[in-house]
C-alpha cells in the first residue's frame, strides 16, 4: 500500500513538473492578461486593452473609448463606460 502511495506521488509531481516545464499551469493571475496580449500580438490578432470598470480584455479595434485629459480609457460594452462616466463625471466619448 505504501509502495502505491510513493507510486502515485511520484507520478503526480513528474506531471506537474511537465506541466511548469511546458507553460500549461496558467502562471499567476497577474501574467494572464500580458500573456493574452502577447499571444494576440504573435498570431496577427488586434492588440487587447483591458476595461477598467470589469477587467475584461477586448480587441482595441471593437472596444469603446473614453478620452479624459490625454489618457484613453477601453470599455466593452456601454454599460461598463457609462459606470465609469457615472464615477468620474466630465468624460468625453470619442468613438
Amino acid at each position: 500500500m505504501t509502495r502505491l502511495l510513493l507510486a502515485i506521488l511520484a507520478f503526480s509531481v513528474l506531471i506537474y513538473l511537465l506541466r511548469r516545464v511546458n507553460g500549461t499551469m496558467g502562471g499567476t493571475a497577474a501574467s494572464r492578461p500580458a500573456r493574452a496580449a502577447r499571444s494576440a500580438r504573435s498570431t496577427g490578432a488586434t492588440e487587447l486593452v483591458r476595461d477598467r470598470v470589469c477587467n475584461t480584455f477586448i480587441p482595441r479595434d471593437s472596444a469603446l473609448r473614453v478620452t479624459r485629459g490625454g489618457e484613453t480609457l477601453y470599455f466593452c460594452s456601454d454599460a461598463c463606460r457609462d459606470r465609469h462616466d457615472a464615477a468620474q463625471p466630465g468624460a468625453r466619448q470619442v468613438s
